[in-house]
């Protein structure tokens, strides 16, 4: 265990420093697009227990975020919601902004209690950092890595809103802090603890599923190269009888959803029989003849329902489905030739404890389980926004800036980071990679650092949605932890000159990284880094929500009417008409014909169209500067009377 007693205050003085920085910007920042999605679904499901709401994600951020507004009470349209026309969906962007903006209820306030527990899970996250920093390079690449994290303007942009981005990162950070813990130490506690983190984790997102090959190859590692027999022992009897009860409770679950019984169910039927197999009283005379056969009919039904969700997703994704079945099946039957006592499935029941509690807590986490479970149907809610995200994947959701170098294919997300993230972690942690590969390491410690991140981007960069850095925020921790690393070299190079140059060089560009940050408050989302410049040459690389997420139409809205404009045209990538009416503004999209030839009066060009704009040479906007200039991504003009 890492011992700080010397640097807790080094400790609490950073983590109060993101604390600070996301409270600001958490009260200062307009709403973002997305935060419209999870304000209409996250309030009615802690107040309501309604997951008719519930849309793309699972649901623990929203319910997160939505616990604070118990205490606040808002209206909300529960009896008369809005549904898409012509379908029996319920329209959450128009519920979300009728809930804020259009039933007397005060939007801002809404939105800040809404993100202030996403800033304690960023605060936690940064402690978190700092503890597995600690007991992997000590307490000089902890502190290095937290300054990094405490500083980082990617971390405290997505910090401070009501979105799922942060808490995936959050959790799974978590899940392979708790992973480490129990390579340590091997033991059914931690094994459980390990699979509770990794459950919360999928139900913050559904990409959190990543854990699961990463968490397959860190047992095929700690397998081959820690020699588990001298350090894990066989279960209690008890605690088999309870594991397998519990794997034929996820089992019948499982049945009644087809995309849940495809995907976690060859894990629950392998559990279920190596936990229940030496059951003799609880099997008693016919018992093992009847699991068997239970268990041989859901592995078919398995089998078939992966080939039935063709007709939903299509060929591709059930011949995965088919072959994850398929390898199940062939590693089951080799499994299942190995005695109880064998360490081998020793150590197989502690990997498959994981998953059985990572099933439950996904479960449990939708709180309407009570109705779910005597219908046995405890993954509905889960299932549903697993289709949705397979859908969006397939067709894909790209956001890209035409002639620019990050482009919208496998190099999307390596380029969106080499412009976003600042030089100084993006060095160090290249340089702490480096160190890595070629220390004397043990492998499985260089997994557990290098892994995570690999798999998880690997997975990313296939996905087909290149809408912004958020979708690799959990890749972000892991660079910090690689970016504390080369700390490790300084602090045992020898005492003289060279030590203390060293010294002095990263402590100026760690006081001008932080500097830069503190200066960019709290237009994080827009931030670039100093390769780039500001916003204005970002524009020219990235779109989406790396650049305009719609944070700056709150401050349009209040510039507007502090100014008494009378009228203006506005255009923006990311604009929001139910704020600009709640200000009670007068306004107008603009016309592509306006954006040559524009009468005279007031216009609001968006960040994106903007930059577009000055390569339009006939454009009246194109060469000129604004008038004025409001928050990062709206740059206001007067066009003057002829």
């Amino acid at each position: 265990m890492l011992k700080i007693s010397k640097y807790w205050w080094v400790v609490v003085a950073l983590l109060l420093a993101v604390g600070v920085q996301g409270v600001y910007s958490a009260a200062t920042t307009g709403q973002t697009t997305d935060e419209t999605f999870f304000s209409a679904s996250g309030y009615p499901i802690v107040r309501y227990n309604n997951y008719e709401f519930l849309g793309e994600h699972p649901p623990l951020i929203m319910q997160l975020g939505a616990l604070p507004l118990l205490v606040l009470q808002p209206r909300y349209p529960i009896r008369d919601p809005l549904y898409v026309p012509g379908t029996d969906r319920l329209d959450l962007s128009k519920n979300g902004a009728r809930f804020l903006y259009k039933m007397g209820n005060d939007p801002q306030r809404i939105l800040f209690l809404e993100r202030l527990p996403v800033v304690g899970l960023t605060v936690l996250l940064g402690l978190m950092l700092f503890l597995f920093a600690g007991e992997l390079f000590g307490v000089w690449g902890a502190l290095l890595s937290l300054t990094l994290y405490c500083f980082s303007p990617d971390i405290l942009a997505h910090g401070s809103l009501y979105t799922t981005d942060l808490g995936l990162a959050a959790f799974f950070f978590f899940s392979v802090f708790a992973l480490k813990r129990f390579f340590d130490q091997p033991s059914a506690s931690r094994a459980v603890f390990a699979g509770i983190l990794c459950g919360l984790t999928f139900v913050t997102k559904i990409s959190g599923l990543a854990l699961f090959p990463i968490t397959t190859l860190l047992f095929i590692l700690f397998y081959a190269t820690q020699k588990p027999s001298r350090t894990v022992g066989p279960l209690p009897e008890k605690a088999d009888l309870m594991l397998g009860v519990l794997s034929l409770y996820l089992i019948v679950n499982a049945l009644g959803q087809k995309q849940a019984m495809v995907t976690l169910g060859p894990l629950f039927l392998l559990a279920a029989y190596l936990c229940l197999r030496d059951q003799k009283k609880f099997l008693r005379r016919y018992g093992a003849m009847i699991l068997k056969g239970f268990l041989i009919v859901c592995a078919a039904l398995s089998f078939f329902f992966a080939v039935k969700l063709k007709k939903k997703y299509g060929v591709e994704v059930s011949m995965v489905f088919l072959l994850w079945n398929a390898v199940a099946a062939v590693l089951s039957l080799v499994l299942l030739k190995f005695f109880s006592k064998n360490p081998v499935i020793h150590l197989v029941k502690l990997f498959l404890i994981v998953w059985l509690f990572a099933g439950l807590t996904i479960i449990l986490d939708y709180t309407d389980f009570a109705y779910k479970c005597y219908r046995f149907i405890g993954f509905g809610n889960f299932v549903k926004p697993l289709g949705i995200v397979l859908s969006h994947s397939m067709g894909g959701h790209r956001a890209c800036v035409e002639g620019s170098f990050v482009t919208c294919d496998w190099r999307y997300f390596f380029g969106t980071l080499a412009v976003k993230m600042p030089l100084l972690p993006l060095g160090l942690a290249g340089l702490g990679l480096l160190q890595l590969v070629f220390s004397r390491r043990s492998l499985l410690f260089k997994s557990l650092v290098i892994l995570p991140p690999a798999i998880f981007l690997g997975i990313a960069v296939f996905n087909g949605i290149n809408i912004g850095v958020r979708h690799i925020l959990p890749v972000y921790p892991f660079l910090f932890l690689l970016g504390g690393f080369p700390a490790v070299a300084l602090a045992n190079m020898k005492p003289g000159v060279m030590k203390k140059t060293f010294m002095a060089v990263l402590a100026a560009a760690i006081i001008l990284f932080a500097g830069r940050t503190f200066l960019t408050a709290p237009h994080y989302l827009s931030y670039f880094n100093e390769a780039v410049g500001g916003s204005d040459h970002g524009a020219r690389l990235v779109a989406g929500s790396s650049l305009d997420w719609g944070q700056d139409n709150r401050r349009l809205a209040e510039f507007v009417r502090d100014r008494k404009i009378p009228f203006i045209k506005i255009v923006g990538e990311a604009m929001n008409a139910d704020i600009y009416d709640f200000y009670k503004i007068s306004w107008a999209p603009m016309t592509e014909e306006e954006f040559q030839s524009p009468a005279p009066g007031y216009y609001a060009l968006g960040i994106v169209a903007y930059a577009a704009l000055q390569k339009t040479p006939d454009s009246w906007f194109c060469g000129k500067m604004p008038a004025y200039r409001v928050g990062k991504t709206y740059y206001v003009f007067e066009v003057p009377g002829k």
